[in-house]
């Protein structure tokens, strides 16, 4: 297990909550990964108070599964509940390229541009970067909706996406995806709003039917 970069404040138990929630979202641990509290608790320098009390917080949150006599290990999600969550991702972030195609300045499409450039600059063995960029990206894309209540239900949306995008932390780099990805920027640029929803709709029902497949198969 990798816990890159804590630091202890004085505010023990919210930053150990908030180092493995980070590190849980950016595909650091593998679905199902066993995450030992007191491994966890003398890797990150404090009691397993502040761990335990985190873990309880992050299963709470759906993120985290406490199995009775075998500790936590990371959410494993069903095939149905893959479909669901990316059903929901596809609905909000397919009318939020329809909005962005309509409203985004050429600033803010500029810097959406170099937020995809990131994803390729990211390390080609650093997975868990090249996936938080990635949703880094769509994240921004979100944004340029300029539809507050929207972005906040994506956000809420995240922690399980996250999770769920874990499964293949591999593809960020990925041609089909780079070209997917290109696509949803040029209809934006286009001001081709429902070009726009229909490459946001295509990309993310790829990655809906790649993991549902993974999950059949038993990989995860």
């Amino acid at each position: 297990m990798q816990t890159l970069g804590f630091r202890r404040p004085n505010q023990v138990r919210e930053a150990v909550y908030r180092h493995l929630k980070d590190l849980l979202l950016s595909g650091r641990f593998a679905p199902g990964e066993r995450l030992s509290e007191p491994l966890l608790a003398q890797e990150l320098g404090v009691s397993r108070t502040p761990v335990r009390e985190a873990l309880m917080r992050l299963a709470e949150e759906g993120l985290v599964e406490l199995v009775p006599g075998r500790g936590a290990r990371v959410r494993i999600f069903s095939p149905e509940e893959v479909e669901e969550v990316y059903g929901v991702r596809a609905l909000l972030e397919g009318e939020a390229a329809r909005e962005a195609a309509l409203r985004a300045t050429p600033w803010e499409l500029a810097d959406l541009e170099a937020r995809l450039k990131a994803i390729d600059e990211a390390p080609p063995e650093d997975y868990p970067e090249q996936m938080r960029r990635d949703l880094e990206f769509h994240r921004a894309l979100v944004r340029l909706s300029g539809n507050k209540t929207l972005y906040r239900l994506y956000e809420d949306l995240l922690s399980s996406l996250a999770l769920v995008r874990s499964a293949l932390s591999t593809l960020s780099q990925e041609e089909t995806t780079r070209k997917e990805h290109q696509a949803i920027l040029e209809a934006l640029k286009r001001r081709d709003p429902e070009g726009a929803k229909r490459a946001v709709e295509a990309h993310v029902y790829r990655f809906r039917d790649l993991v549902v497949a993974r999950l059949r198969k038993g990989g995860v």
